[in-house]
C-alpha cells in the first residue's frame, strides 16, 4: 500500500477547509474562491486561493527505509479537519451548544492546530538539536578519551534509574523529523487536557472580524511577566492561560481557566486584542 502512494505530496500546515471561512464573499461569480493574505506588518495584500498557501511538500510524510511514503498522519489530519468543518457548520455558525463528543473533537483540532505548524516544527527541531549537538560532542570525545578518562566520566554520572533513556539515533530522528515523531503523541496528550479548560466562543459582527495566520493557535498569558524568567512560558497549570483559535471571521475560540464559557459577544476592543495576538 505504501509503495503505491504517489499523491498527497502537497500537505497544508493550515488546513484548506479551515481557511475557506475567510474566502472573500465579494468574489465574482465563477471566480475561484480566494482569501486576502498580508505580511505580518499588514502590508503587501494579495489574493490567494486557500489551496495555494501554507503548505509544504511531504511535511507530514513518513519516509520508509525502502523508499516508500507512509501518509497515515496526513490522512488522520484530513479526517480531523472534516470533523471540525462539520462542527463549525452545524454548531458554531449557528450558536448551538456542543455535546461532549464534539467538544473533544474540537479540542483535538485545536491541539493539532498548535502542533502541526512550520513554527512548531522549527521550535521542536531547535530543542532536540541542542541535545543532538551535546551527544555528538560526547561521541567525538569518547573516540579519543583514555580508559581512565572514561572511567572518571562514568563515576561522575548520577546513579541509574528505572526509566529508559534515549540513544543518539532516536534524538537524531526527533531533530530531523519532529512532526513525524511528535505530532500524534502531542495531540493525543494535549486534547484531553484542553477538554478540561473552559470553552468560550467569542462572536462578532465587526466588518473585518477575526483574522487568522500561518500559526493560528496562540497560547497567551497576561500574567507571565510577573513570574521569574524560567516560569514565563505559557502553560496549562496557570490560571491566567488563554488559548485562542480563530475559526472564522465571526468566531474565535478561547480556552481558559477563568470560568468563561459558552457564546459571548465580543466588542471592538476584544476583537482588536485577539487580532493583535494572532
Amino acid at each position: 500500500r505504501r509503495a503505491s502512494i504517489k499523491g498527497h505530496r502537497k500537505q497544508h500546515f493550515v488546513p484548506v477547509s479551515y481557511l475557506k471561512a475567510w474566502c472573500d464573499p465579494e468574489a465574482l461569480k465563477g471566480q475561484n474562491p480566494y482569501v486576502w493574505i498580508f505580511d505580518k506588518e499588514g502590508a503587501n495584500g494579495r489574493r490567494k486561493a486557500p489551496e495555494n498557501i501554507f503548505h509544504e511538500t511531504d511535511m507530514y510524510t513518513i519516509k520508509m527505509p525502502d523508499g516508500s511514503r507512509d501518509i497515515v498522519i496526513e490522512h488522520g489530519l484530513q479526517q480531523l479537519e472534516s470533523e471540525f468543518a462539520n462542527i463549525r457548520n452545524r454548531k458554531l455558525n449557528k450558536g448551538r451548544p456542543l455535546d461532549q463528543s464534539e467538544h473533544l473533537l474540537l479540542c483535538a483540532f485545536i491541539a493539532a492546530a498548535h502542533a502541526r505548524t512550520r513554527a512548531m516544527r522549527e521550535h521542536q527541531r531547535a530543542q532536540w538539536g541542542g541535545l543532538r549537538q551535546m551527544m555528538e560532542r560526547m561521541i567525538i570525545w569518547a573516540e579519543t578519551a583514555t580508559e581512565q578518562q572514561k572511567a572518571d566520566a562514568i563515576s561522575a554520572m548520577p546513579l541509574s534509574h528505572s526509566e529508559p533513556g534515549m540513544d543518539y539515533e532516536e534524538v537524531k530522528s526527533l531533530c530531523e523529523s519532529p512532526l513525524q515523531n511528535l505530532l500524534v503523541p502531542i495531540v493525543q496528550t494535549l486534547a484531553p487536557l484542553l477538554f478540561r479548560l473552559d470553552l468560550t466562543i467569542f462572536e462578532t459582527d465587526d466588518r473585518i472580524g477575526f483574522i487568522t495566520s500561518d500559526n493560528p493557535c496562540l497560547w497567551f498569558d497576561s500574567e507571565a511577566h510577573k513570574r521569574p524568567p524560567l516560569y514565563r512560558a505559557p502553560g496549562l497549570a496557570y490560571e491566567s492561560i488563554e488559548i485562542t483559535l480563530p475559526v472564522s471571521p465571526r468566531h474565535c475560540i478561547c480556552l481558559n481557566r477563568r470560568g468563561l464559557h459558552g457564546y459571548i459577544k465580543a466588542n471592538a476592543l476584544v476583537v482588536d486584542e485577539l487580532n493583535k495576538r494572532t
